[in-house]
């Protein structure tokens, strides 16, 4: 367990390097709570084999686009406490649209994709590579922003069986 939290850490360190180079304009730290929803029918907080929540810390790169768009790049590690306890690190690669622009106080809304390595063995994948495909809305006040995100996981079809798990986080984070 620890070597794999390591070797996680180092793929985060080795992953900012290029991404804090291209996003010049802002970044931001973030904590997330989450758990599943919608993933087996009539429940919230389950997959099959049980409840299922987790703990994220990310770094987010923005790069503006126009004054209200923007590109963001998204290495993350998540601790998943249950159904069995794990690691997960991935990146997502998003686009962030600011209601009033960027630079005001305001709503935004998230939208994007990316992948991930979990050491979680969960029977709905087959594998432990997968899919992310997420949305959220958010505020931002000053240099602070609190986000609510649906994420869906899923292995793309590359295994058997394919059945998706879905959360939701709660993030909060600080601009720097």
């Amino acid at each position: 367990m620890m070597k794999t939290l390591l070797e996680c850490l180092v793929f985060i360190v080795i992953a900012l390097f290029p991404v804090a180079a291209f996003a010049q304009d802002r970044g931001s730290l973030a904590l997330g709570y989450g758990f599943a929803v919608l993933s087996e029918p009539g429940t919230i907080g389950r997959v099959e084999e049980g409840h299922y929540d987790f703990v994220q810390f990310s770094c987010l790169f923005e790069r503006p686009l126009t004054e209200k768009l923007g590109f963001l790049i998204e290495p993350f590690a998540a601790y998943v406490n249950r159904p069995s306890t794990g690691v997960d690190a991935g990146i997502l690669l998003s686009a962030r649209y600011h209601l009033r622009g960027r630079h005001r106080n305001g709503l935004f809304l998230t939208l994007g994709g990316g992948s991930a390595y979990t050491t979680v063995g969960f029977k709905e994948q087959g594998t432990h590579w997968v899919l992310i495909l997420q949305a959220g809305i958010g505020f931002k006040w000053e240099e602070f922003f609190i986000e609510n995100r649906l994420r869906h996981y899923s292995n793309g079809g590359t295994a058997q069986p394919n059945r998706s798990i879905n959360s939701t986080i709660i993030v909060v984070g600080m601009d720097f």
